[in-house]
């Protein structure tokens, strides 16, 4: 009799949706003590960057300043020097921090702002603004987005009392048109920075929360291999329990028999015997099948070809079944369905050898 066994496998993505729960208990041991104030560096490089090179503008001011007035304005360089290093290092910890952090900033700012360069230190409200997207929820960056043009609107009326006597009457409409122009620009770059920070934080806030399901569903993956592994040795063990401890319980009872017979009546003792031979061998195969079972996890390292190979040659030496293999991989074939592939085959040979009483099967396996 010849089977001829045809498999289709058809392979689909299915998508898990894992929510985890920690539970954290508290420690009678007492905690060491922190220190209040904590800093972080700049998140961002080139925004550390871009305020070093607007402070640079200003300190290169304050240098020709002194060169023209021949004299050194140190409130000037002192508010720069400040401003330079804190915008390194942000604070992280408790709000107040964050909050007196920022109203450091914009005081600097307003202060050098009405010592000088009135069209120059009020653009690091924008450095400002884009910090606080790192230290503050939308209502918080949003409030520092109003104070800030609020106080640019401070410096732009500073500057018309300082500017209007200056302007002749007949380019007075020219110098109202460049102001508004100006206020509307620096308002509508406060609103877009805002916006775009947001949007890159959220970006990465998502990026970072794929990663942490990615790295979690592979924990899963591998719990649940190793989970079918323990299954898997669930079911050889039941397979040796069943099948070998019923074909070692009978040649027991048969060999007992013989025994008895053989003293009195050797004939009558034959058949038990050759039973007893027929037992022994069918309990042999049944040992080579559990060790190739056994051995699945060694040969799911090899490539898919090889395994399946091998898993038909076990077959063949353990159960004297004729066999061949046609495997037609014309597409690479992801590790995980690898290893689907290869308990499918097994526990079909598997069957095949308990049930189906075949003389010959063909394995073929072939990727669409």
């Amino acid at each position: 009799m010849m089977i001829n066994e045809s498999c289709k496998f058809a392979v689909c993505r299915s998508t898990f949706d894992a929510v985890g729960s920690i539970n954290e208990g508290s420690t009678s041991t007492a905690a060491p003590m922190n220190p209040p104030f904590k800093v972080q560096p700049n998140p961002f490089r080139f925004l550390l960057y871009a305020e070093w090179v607007m402070i640079a503008t200003c300190f290169s001011f304050a240098f020709m300043e002194s060169f023209e007035k021949e004299h050194l304005p140190v409130q000037h360089m002192l508010v720069l020097s400040i401003l330079s290093v804190m915008a390194a290092l942000l604070p992280s910890g408790k709000h107040l921090y964050k909050v007196f952090y920022v109203a450091i900033e914009i005081a600097l700012i307003f202060y050098g702002a009405t010592l000088g360069y009135l069209h120059v230190l009020p653009t690091l409200y924008l450095i400002v603004l884009i910090q606080s997207c790192f230290l503050f929820e939308p209502p918080g960056r949003w409030a520092v987005a109003g104070l800030s043009f609020l106080l640019f609107l401070v410096h732009q009326v500073r500057y018309v009392q300082n500017i209007t006597l200056l302007v002749q009457p007949g380019d007075r409409h020219l110098f109202w048109m460049h102001l508004i122009a100006e206020t509307l620009i620096f308002g509508l770059s406060l609103f877009f920075v805002l916006k775009l920070v947001s949007t890159l934080l959220s970006e990465r806030q998502i990026k970072e929360q794929l990663a942490a399901a990615h790295e979690q569903l592979q924990q899963y993956a591998l719990q649940i291999e190793d989970l079918a592994a323990v299954r898997e040795r669930n079911r050889i063990a039941r397979d040796i329990h069943d099948s070998l401890g019923h074909a070692l319980t009978a040649l027991s009872v048969q060999l007992q028999t013989a025994s008895k017979l053989w003293q009195h009546n050797p004939a009558k003792a034959e058949p038990f015997l050759v039973q007893a031979q027929r037992l022994s061998t069918t309990a042999m195969k049944e040992v080579r099948q559990s060790v190739s079972a056994l051995r699945a996890d060694a040969r799911e390292e090899q490539p898919l070809e090889e395994a399946i190979k091998s898993l038909v040659d076990d077959f063949r030496q353990g159960t004297d079944i004729v066999t061949s293999t046609t495997i037609n991989l014309s597409t690479p074939v992801p590790p995980q369905v690898v290893k689907t592939l290869y308990r499918i085959v097994q526990e079909a040979l598997t069957n095949i050898y308990k049930h189906a009483q075949a003389t010959e099967v063909k394995v073929q396996v072939s990727t669409t």
